[in-house]
């Protein structure tokens, strides 16, 4: 008899990669995949423990799973960054609850780990110290997003090692995959209709460099432009001190590159930024959006911040709100602080008061949805392409300049003949609740 599995996916894209594998290996053994955890057998989820919300996040989760699991006949697997940074002191807590525990080394054993669990009671822990896994092309995959767009993971790790980072010690080292391994997936992704690729990483600007062989992001970019039937390639997670002029050219030039370049900044302030070990300077940041907006046209800009790390004050924070009002940021994220154990920024002094991170995180994102509303309405008239997303109850795509679930979409009007994973002509003719907009199909 199959027994049915069925998975929740938390955090980033990055994770939801790891989940399509771990359910492309479990299909391709005969586990049937299932979204009802109702009828599930076995039932994975695949946790976040980035900052302390993703953490609260994913525990409430498995306690709601245990909580509905009656008296047990379902098996529960926990994986990802939470039984990666937790291990054994998880499976203390959750004793009797839980029946396995995989890192995120690890998750590739997946089918091992089901065929253990339902042939015994005891808790199967497997976690590596140091993550060294990257899946390949030759890996099967389960892809849970819309047919006509994918996640590509073209590293994994960091070697960044910014102070407030747990990233370092859960993924481990930077590791890229190979060129033609990367080339390889995106060429059968594009046979099976998908248009849309979006590569992703720790840091997808500092690709190749651990390769030794001359490979680079640049190089990379190059070759898959070639491949047919692919109409849009995104880079996500682009550091700042690993953008040069190469790469923006090469994106002003290509017109399957999207003119998307997605840099979190974290602070501006020189004095945060060297708490941070961010290794730039508040006078190159500058340079460099300079550089990108005279380099790509109509280029669009996504940063990500935090606020109230430790040291820092009101001048620091006036600085701080004074780039976004400058920078004029097309899509930003703002997070509070939050001190993880186990990095340099957790013994810092002068921590910042949890009400003072919350009362600047609004007043960055009060500024900036502001921000938003001017450079929407700014768009009103312009005519662009938008990849269709969903037609039902209304079509709804997004534009080069919209990377899918962490940006705003595009509605489009008199659009009864798009189809999902169309790419049509829009005239921009509106805005809708601030950041989205209104297209009227050209």
């Amino acid at each position: 008899m199959n027994k049915k599995v069925g998975i929740i996916s938390l955090g980033c894209n990055k994770n939801l990669v790891d989940t399509e594998v771990m359910l492309g290996l479990l299909r391709e053994e005969g586990y049937e995949i299932t979204p009802d955890e109702n009828v599930a057998d076995i039932l994975i989820i695949n946790t976040c423990a980035f900052i302390d919300t993703a953490r609260d996040e994913s525990m409430e989760v498995i306690h709601n799973l245990i909580d509905s699991n009656g008296k047990g006949e379902r098996k529960i697997i926990v994986t990802g960054c939470l039984a990666q940074r937790y291990g054994e002191e998880l499976a203390e807590e959750l004793k009797g609850d839980i029946h396995a525990l995989v890192g995120v080394g690890n998750f590739q054993n997946i089918v091992d780990v089901c065929k253990y669990i339902l042939k015994s009671d005891k808790t199967i822990i497997q976690i590596s110290p140091t993550p060294a896994y990257i899946y390949d092309h030759s890996v099967p995959r389960l892809r849970t997003t819309p047919p006509h767009l994918a996640y590509v993971k073209i590293s994994e790790g960091c070697n960044n090692r910014c102070s407030y980072c747990i990233i370092p010690q859960l993924r481990g080292p930077y590791r890229s995959r190979s060129i033609d391994s990367i080339l390889a997936e995106v060429a059968v992704l594009s046979e099976f209709g998908v248009k849309e690729i979006n590569l992703i990483g720790q840091d997808t600007t500092c690709y190749g460099r651990d390769l030794n062989d001359g490979s680079n992001l640049v190089v990379l970019l190059k070759e898959l432009v070639n491949v047919p039937k692919t109409h849009w390639i995104r880079f996500m997670y682009g550091h700042p001190n690993h953008i040069d002029d190469e790469l923006l050219e090469l994106v002003a030039k290509e017109e399957k590159i999207c003119s998307y370049i997605d840099i979190p900044i974290q602070h501006i302030h020189d004095d945060i930024l060297k708490r941070m070990a961010r290794r730039t300077t508040q006078k190159q940041i500058f340079q460099l959006i300079d550089k990108i907006r005279n380099t790509i046209p109509y280029v669009t800009l996504r940063t990500s911040l935090i606020v109230g790390f430790p040291g820092e004050n009101d001048v620091h924070f006036k600085a701080l709100i004074d780039f976004v009002e400058q920078a004029q940021f097309d899509h930003l994220g703002v997070f509070a602080y939050s001190r993880e154990k186990n990095t340099k920024a957790y013994d810092l002094d002068e921590q910042v008061p949890e009400s003072i991170k919350q009362e600047r995180l609004s007043q960055i994102a009060s500024l900036h949805q502001s921000i938003a509303d001017k450079k929407r309405r700014a768009l009103i008239g312009r005519r662009t392409k938008v990849i269709v997303d969903d037609i039902l109850p209304q079509a709804k795509g997004r534009t080069q300049g919209q990377a899918p679930e962490v940006d705003d979409i595009t509605y489009i009007t008199k659009s009864d003949s798009c189809e999902p994973g169309d790419i049509v002509d829009i005239e921009i003719i509106d805005t809708y609740e601030i950041y989205d907009l209104i297209g009227r199909l050209i």
